[in-house]
């Protein structure tokens, strides 16, 4: 079952946004609905691995703060410090774009 949303944005990034919705061939519906669905179950893929998994399901690691995979339990301990470095910023990223506490 689907339900009419409204929203308000800002015209700049809602043009922008039909702009490139409408190159990549995608909805503006399905684009939302994709981040909404995220932002309620966001999910990773394991950087050893490549499982893909909840995070809201996965332990966190007390010393690198990244998620923990459930299936080899890998986290980003398991970097080197370049790759290490990625998953500290990826992370800091996605808090930035759902607006949590910052890390």
């Amino acid at each position: 079952m689907k339900r009419k949303l409204t929203i308000t944005i800002r015209n700049d990034v809602l043009e922008k946004s039909k702009e490139k919705a409408k190159k990549l061939g995608i909805p503006l519906s399905r684009l939302i609905e994709n981040f909404l669905q995220y932002y309620v179950e966001p999910t990773v893929y394991c950087f050893k691995c490549g499982t893909k998994f909840k995070i809201n399901e996965a332990k966190v690691c007390p010393r690198c703060g990244w998620y923990i995979c459930p299936k080899c339990g890998a986290c980003a301990c398991t970097l080197g410090e370049e790759g290490a470095k990625v998953a500290f910023y990826m992370r800091k990223t996605l808090m930035e774009i759902f607006s949590t506490t910052e890390v």
